[in-house]
């Protein structure tokens, strides 16, 4: 019995579609989902031009459509196919392999990116528990992407140094500069990018013990874990966020900041959120991004401070503890139930550790989210760049107060690349 046989009986109707049998040395596997793709060749080269490691790679490409699509979409995808076909010609190592799975013809209700990474992502864990490799590395990169040349070697340096890894982010720079986009384009996606960093370094501030990036194209996972997790989910956005957060609690979740992914910063509307709906909204009025106020970290920071004094409290003791807090923060526990909740967390733990990973598994990054939203009625929105500003002043960060948004940018990014393999929180 291999490592995620139990995972794959649980599984219905998961296409399998590779009949090619993986290579005994295969240890990478990039699964990259594309849907109305007119350039694919781009990513499949900037993963050919990089540094071979000693394991084997495998690309899979997961072209994929719902059963609606319009027929402009499913010719580009039929000639995305073809490319595919095409460019693999001219493209073969033993030891570096590209295929790809057609799923242009998604039921409806499921179609969309989490749909298609599952798929790619199962295949992956599919071809690995073959082998009998529970430690084979998968890799979530998206179709208008490029990377470093040392996209493999620098994980594979890593890798000989923290073998326990479950998973790692990879550090990412979006380009801010040059003759491939508008102008406008690259001013809205600094001041994105800088919210990205703001956001996970203003949870760092507040101490929230899994305070990772969730961008869909800079992550990979092992394959046990993958399967421990219960894999992929079907969402048709914010796939990677609900997926990551089943990961991080594993507890040996990295960042790799000695290579780059570098994600396009075109404008898109193919799902609700993120990069391309956040560039294409900038580009009708052109308008400063707004992003959430300091304050709000500051409350979750005086909360996160108080959390190991609610272990085994009684209600009473617990609403003393929790008195000072703020009032917006009050409010939001009052309407989570939080004292049923604690209740239930203390009842089922049997040490600080085991209480520390059961709270913050309730209080999860979604639920920061919920908060965050929640206490924006009162605290509303400001500035992407009076936030990042006041941010690195409550850590003590010395910055002008007339930096702009792509010096503030620059910091942030320097901030992140501080170490080279990194678990910034204690677990």
């Amino acid at each position: 019995m291999s490592f995620a046989d139990a995972y794959f009986s649980k599984q219905q109707g998961i296409p399998f579609h590779i009949p090619q049998p993986p290579s005994d040395a295969l240890q990478y596997t990039v699964v990259i989902p594309a849907c109305n793709e007119e350039n694919i060749q781009q990513v499949l080269d900037s993963l050919w031009h990089c540094m071979r490691p000693a394991g084997a790679v495998e690309v899979i490409v997961v072209v994929n459509a719902p059963e609606t699509a319009a027929n402009e979409i499913r010719a580009v995808n039929q000639n995305t196919l073809l490319e595919i076909a095409t460019w693999c010609k001219t493209h073969h190592e033993d030891r570096f392999r590209v295929y790809t799975l057609d799923a242009t013809d998604l039921p409806f209700r499921h179609a969309g990116v989490g749909m298609a990474r599952k798929i790619g992502m199962d295949e992956a864990v599919w071809r690995f528990n073959r082998l009998g490799k529970p430690g084979g590395l998968i890799f979530s990169l998206d179709a208008d992407c490029l990377c470093d040349p040392t996209y493999f070697t620098e994980t594979e340096k890593f890798l000989n140094r923290y073998p326990q890894a479950d998973g790692f982010n990879v550090y990412f720079e979006h380009p801010v500069s040059g003759h491939e986009f508008a102008g406008p384009i690259f001013q809205g996606i600094i001041q994105y990018e800088l919210h990205l960093r703001y956001y996970i370094q203003a949870l760092r501030f507040a101490g929230f013990p899994y305070a990772y990036h969730t961008v869909g194209s800079c992550y990979a996972v092992k394959a046990s874990s993958y399967a421990k997790q219960g894999g992929m989910n079907r969402r048709k956005s914010g796939e990677d966020f609900y997926f990551l957060h089943k990961i991080f609690p594993l507890g040996n979740f990295f960042e790799i900041n000695t290579t780059r992914v570098i994600p396009s910063p075109r404008p898109s509307l193919r799902v609700p959120f993120g990069t391309g709906p956040v560039v294409h909204k900038y580009l009708l009025n052109e308008k400063p991004l707004e992003t959430y106020h300091p304050d709000l970290f500051e409350m979750l920071r005086h909360f996160f401070i108080v959390v190991p004094l609610l272990y085994k409290q009684s209600p009473s003791s617990a609403e003393k503890i929790l008195q000072p807090l703020h009032p917006v923060l009050k409010d939001f526990l009052s309407s989570a139930d939080w004292q049923r909740s604690l209740a239930e967390i203390n009842s089922n733990c049997s040490s600080p550790s085991t209480y520390a990973k059961r709270f913050f598994r309730w209080f999860d990054g979604f639920r920061v989210l919920k908060f965050l939203n929640f206490a924006s009625r009162e605290y509303p929105r400001i500035d992407v760049r009076d936030a990042a500003l006041h941010l690195l002043k409550l850590a003590q960060v010395n910055t002008a107060a007339d930096t702009g948004v792509f010096e503030l940018l620059m910091v942030y990014r320097e901030l992140e690349k501080k170490e080279a393999w990194v678990n910034p929180l204690p677990q």
